[in-house]
């Protein structure tokens, strides 16, 4: 369902909006349509936001036997499998780069439990009376 919407826009700005229509080769009414979308967007989503749940997913299913092994290193798992490890995090960060470029990987400290609490101080701010 959708709603008709008559709309003034001023020549400068429709001059804008048809150049760019006609470089992505698009209507101009898609590109209003998108540019006034992208303004109410909640917060822009990586497309591969699934993939890096699933490697958050293995971590959490492979701690216990992580930790046994690999307590205090930072571990590498792309595609739900630990896929590289070294006690030296920026090392290793290297070497994801280079062997798995344009991949979701999860890069994370084994530490005796899985997933820290991270506790956000303010101050609380209330109306002057």
């Amino acid at each position: 369902m959708s709603t008709q919407v008559l709309l003034d826009v001023p020549d400068d700005l429709y001059s804008h909006v048809k150049s760019v229509a006609a470089r992505t080769h698009r209507a101009v009414t898609d590109v209003l349509l998108d540019s006034i979308a992208d303004s109410f967007a909640p917060f822009p989503v990586d497309p591969r936001r699934a993939e890096m749940s699933q490697n958050v997913d293995a971590f959490t299913a492979m701690h216990p036997k992580l930790v046994e092994t690999y307590l205090g290193e930072t571990v590498a798992i792309c595609d739900g499998r630990l896929v590289d490890r070294d006690a030296d995090p920026i090392a290793l960060l290297h070497r994801i780069r280079r062997d798995y470029p344009n991949r979701v990987v999860l890069r994370r400290k084994v530490e005796t439990i899985p997933e820290r609490e991270l506790r956000i101080r303010h101050p609380r701010i209330t109306p002057a009376l």
